[in-house]
């Protein structure tokens, strides 16, 4: 119990560690701003490149490529679970539940009992 406790507690403070590593990595990318977080020459041509090539296929400056706002709306989801049962309380659903439960223990208790009754005209025979 002590070494499951110490386990669990050890992998606890593992999960922490690599949580605060990437906190931290992102709030160091956030500081950086809108500059690249590579710096590699390399990294800027290619970026470079891509962005000239899009304002030709587009007919744009280039510099206008550079400047393109970019926003991403979070969208709309509809569970369809709400959907299904968007006007339906929770007491109407418990009193159907109820009411499919009664049913159940009914159909069940007469198979059981038909059962019986042809056990018994078996058990009659033999």
């Amino acid at each position: 119990m002590l070494f499951r406790r110490a386990f669990s507690t050890t992998k606890a403070l593992r999960s922490d560690l690599i949580q605060q590593a990437f906190i931290s990595k992102v709030k160091e990318l956030q500081s950086i701003g809108s500059e690249l977080a590579n710096k590699d020459p390399n990294v800027k041509k290619a970026l470079q490149e891509e962005l000239n090539r899009v304002a030709q296929k587009y007919q744009l400056g280039a510099d206008s490529v550079s400047r393109l706002g970019v926003s991403f709306k979070d969208p709309k989801v509809e569970s369809s679970f709400t959907a299904a049962y968007e006007s339906v309380t929770i007491q109407q659903l418990l009193d159907q539940v109820k009411k499919d439960e009664k049913s159940f223990l009914s159909q069940k208790a007469a198979r059981q009992a038909e059962e019986a009754k042809r056990n018994a005209s078996i058990n009659v025979k033999n």
